[in-house]
């Protein structure tokens, strides 16, 4: 039936009901956020050093996910979810990536979850990424049981999920969502589905003072999200101080551009 002159409707799909429903679970935590600025000079001059020398373009989400499993590995503190009355602390460090894709016409948000994150190297995890990316599967990994149960039965099985130690274990509790665009200044605003989530907003030039001088830097948005019944502010605050750390330093760029 064609839609009345004006205006067109279109279905929403499973995986925008199922991105709806996690988004309405989301905002019922009690959150705590982090509007902080992340200086990726270095690892971004040697992202585009690496890009203009091989033609290779390395992911900046990759790199986010190595600096985030390290911090995450220093802090177990956070590596945990709440199960009513107990808290859950999980020994592998998981890092999901919303991937976005298209599914019959229609943006997707995808969660792949990158196990062993901290152990694992960053041009492992940006071919890890990338291959998501390129998925032409008509249903999302961790999204398919979608395909098996009526829409409204899907806000009910999410708060299962959320409390559950084998999703938890297959999952993670934390996630790594890049919406920034170079150049355009802001943060982005997104609860995330688990304990810990780093959305990575705009990134422009910023003056900044280094040892006296003032010089221009490449500052990055970022927004730490973190569930308050499983972590206080101090601690919170000391994982995001080393974690801004690791993102200003470069390391794993390094590694991987020196890998043969």
């Amino acid at each position: 039936m064609s839609a009345p002159r004006g205006y067109r409707i279109e279905r929403m799909s499973r995986a925008r009901l199922a991105l709806a429903a996690g988004q309405n679970l989301a905002s019922r935590r009690h959150l705590m956020y982090g509007l902080v600025e992340a200086d990726l000079t270095i690892p971004r001059h040697l992202l585009r050093a690496h890009r203009e020398r091989t033609g290779e373009r390395l992911s900046l989400t990759a790199y986010v996910v190595t600096c985030l499993a390290t911090a995450l590995a220093e802090y177990p503190e956070l590596n945990a979810f709440r199960r009513g009355r107990s808290l859950v602390f999980l020994d592998e460090v998981i890092i999901e990536v919303l991937v976005e894709r298209r599914i019959d016409g229609q943006p997707a948000v995808g969660y792949l979850p990158i196990r062993h994150a901290n152990a694992t190297s960053l041009r492992d995890i940006h071919d890890q990424i990338r291959a998501s990316q390129a998925s032409t599967d008509k249903t999302i990994a961790g999204q398919r049981w979608l395909e098996l149960v009526p829409a409204f039965v899907a806000p009910l099985l999410m708060t299962w999920m959320q409390r559950s130690i084998g999703w938890g274990l297959r999952l993670g509790v934390a996630g790594v969502n890049n919406v920034g665009t170079a150049n355009a200044a802001g943060w982005g605003l997104s609860p995330g589905a688990g304990t810990l989530g780093i959305t990575l907003g705009g990134i422009a030039p910023r003056p900044r003072l280094v040892d006296g001088q003032l010089v221009e830097r490449e500052i990055a948005h970022l927004t730490v999200t973190v569930d308050h019944d499983v972590v206080d502010g101090a601690p919170a605050a000391r994982f995001t101080a080393r974690l801004l750390e690791l993102l200003a330093a470069g390391d794993s760029v390094r590694e991987a551009i020196a890998a043969p």
